[in-house]
């Protein structure tokens, strides 16, 4: 089976696709010029993908984008979206969970992610995972308290005492 060629639309020329290459000051946007001026110039696909290091599947969906959507599509939409989602907690609600955390949990014992979590998902109404339990904690300055393990030749607290007194 062979594979139909994908052309680009002319939304710009071979000259323009290389002067935004070479003029892009964002990396990734530049590889993306790189790719589409390396296939006006008349590199297939695959050859362009092994030039510039992508996936040839990802080559042919940057071209399919640019033939629908033009020259715009190929920023870094990383740019305009930095940073992922929103916190799930505002100002407000970290002071509380500072707060809260300074007491001893409901069901006793240490603060963990999973009871962050639970508290979280209390405050907000919303879904919340154990991990994130763990960003908020490490986020407020808490590490993972664990015992030190004792060895297993390790002299019993008599032992000690016994050894101290000479």
């Amino acid at each position: 089976m062979t594979r139909k060629r994908l052309e680009l639309q002319p939304h710009l020329s071979v000259d323009e696709l290389a002067h935004r290459y070479r003029s892009c000051a964002d990396a990734k946007e530049a590889r993306r010029w790189h790719v589409l001026w390396l296939i006006a110039t008349g590199y297939t696909p695959q050859q362009a993908a092994e030039l510039v290091g992508f996936d040839p599947t990802w080559v042919r969906r940057l071209i399919r984008r640019y033939n629908s959507s033009g020259p715009d599509t190929l920023i870094d939409l990383h740019r305009l979206h930095p940073g992922g989602p929103a916190p799930r907690l505002n100002a407000a609600q970290s002071a509380a969970l500072a707060q809260a955390l300074e007491q001893p949990p409901d069901d006793g014992g240490l603060w963990t992610g999973p009871k962050v979590a639970a508290w979280i998902e209390r405050i907000t109404g919303q879904k919340t995972y154990a991990q994130l339990g763990w960003v908020y904690l490490r986020q407020l300055g808490f590490t993972l308290k664990v015992p030190r393990r004792k060895h297993v030749q390790a002299a019993s607290d008599e032992q000690q005492t016994e050894w101290k007194k000479n």
